[in-house]
């Protein structure tokens, strides 16, 4: 069997999507072709439950200051809960996005893409001619093999722990790695975060990226910038 469109679309994420609806606009002969999961990096394991996480942990920090108020008293966190309401939120956002994604139809082809022809897409043993053919693929975080064994997990992961440890590793401070290092840091977890460059979040101005080492430093109990990570199991 085979098919004709104007446009294909490979990938359902932030990227896919919003392609689509600016491709539908033009033409209705156009399909969205996706593998994994759907509802978008952003919404699963990045920048919205990561801002939950955020969240919360700014709401702890702020006992810091209760005796300026006339506050008294200790408070505790329980780690396994925060994780359970951030996993809740997720829930909901992702929840959000798919129903922008059951609207799509039968333009919506779940299957992994493979070039038959430069044009030519096979999906599910379909072939499907198309003018265009849009890549959005994404992205998904590398780990080199032998990590695997020494339980290292990534951002992919870290949404679905069901409770927090007494101390991470943060490897790598990108935007993402970045915010959840802060946030766990705050709410009282020991972070110690590993960066191969010199700065962090992706910043490209000098004295802005001072600044933000020196606020990460408050959080983070160590930073090794400019230093690759290797990894070994204690004897």
């Amino acid at each position: 069997m085979s098919k004709k469109v104007d446009v294909a679309i490979i990938g359902a994420g932030t990227a896919g999507l919003n392609t689509f609806g600016q491709v539908r606009q033009k033409t209705s002969n156009v399909v969205l072709i996706n593998a994994g999961h759907y509802g978008t990096t952003c919404a699963r394991v990045g920048c919205m439950p990561s801002k939950v996480l955020i969240e919360v942990a700014k709401e702890f920090s702020r006992r810091q200051h209760f005796d300026n108020f006339g506050i008294e008293g200790s408070l505790t966190i329980n780690r396994a809960q925060v994780m359970r309401h951030v996993r809740r939120m997720r829930d909901g956002f992702v929840g959000r996005v798919m129903e922008g994604v059951n609207k799509i139809g039968d333009k919506n082809i779940k299957g992994r893409a493979r070039f038959v022809e430069p044009q030519v897409l096979e999906v599910n043993g379909e072939q499907i001619h198309a003018n265009k053919i849009v890549i959005a693929t994404g992205s998904r975080p590398i780990m080199p093999p032998e990590w695997h064994k020494l339980g290292v997990i990534t951002t992919d992961d870290f949404f679905e722990l069901e409770n927090l440890p007494n101390s991470i590793a943060i490897i790598g401070l990108g935007i993402i790695g970045s915010e959840i290092g802060q946030a766990l840091g705050r709410l009282g977890i020991r972070v110690v975060g590993v960066e191969m460059l010199s700065t962090v979040s992706s910043l490209s101005d000098p004295v802005v990226n001072k600044v933000a080492i020196e606020e990460f430093s408050k959080d983070f109990e160590q930073l090794w910038l400019g230093s690759a990570a290797q990894l070994s199991v204690d004897p």
